[in-house]
């Protein structure tokens, strides 16, 4: 007698709403990102119609995840390499330091400005941007000027 192998579970998509930038979008708006399929949604909460997606590549999912979930705050050089490398945080700090040191901080930060490149093409009909904080990090920003906030 033939028997069917047993029937896999099947994995539940990975959905994160990220409720801490809800004042970065319009009024009744939640930004998802979807992990399974790569795709960021803006959806209106009022009737959960999406009113726009775009599609992500695994590396620009990930780091903008990782700045997404700073706001309020800034992502850290170190943080955001350490998501693109799979290298530990403290690893990718010794090659920020060792490239202010030795005056070669632009070849350690290049690869995160040409993902950040990408991934700002890709916000923008969003109403958010990326705006770099010299020698810091990068931060999430409205490009609504009403709902940008001071750095004080």
């Amino acid at each position: 007698m033939n028997h069917a192998p047993a029937a896999q579970p099947i994995e539940t998509q990975k959905i994160v709403c990220y409720k801490n930038i809800m004042l970065l979008l319009p009024e009744h708006h939640q930004l998802w990102l979807n992990f399974e399929f790569g795709i960021i949604s803006l959806i209106n909460i009022e009737d959960a119609t999406p009113i726009h997606q775009q599609l992500l590549s695994p590396g620009e999912m990930y780091v903008l995840d990782v700045m997404l979930k700073s706001y309020p705050d800034y992502s850290q050089y170190e943080e955001i390499l350490s998501v693109m490398t799979g290298k530990s945080i403290e690893k990718c700090r010794e090659r920020v330091i060792w490239g202010v040191d030795n005056k070669e901080v632009d070849v350690v930060i290049r690869p995160i400005r040409n993902l950040l490149g990408r991934i700002r093409l890709k916000i923008r009909p969003f109403g958010i941007d990326v705006k770099s904080l010299i020698n810091m990090g990068y931060l999430v920003v409205s490009l609504d000027p009403k709902k940008q906030r001071s750095r004080d």
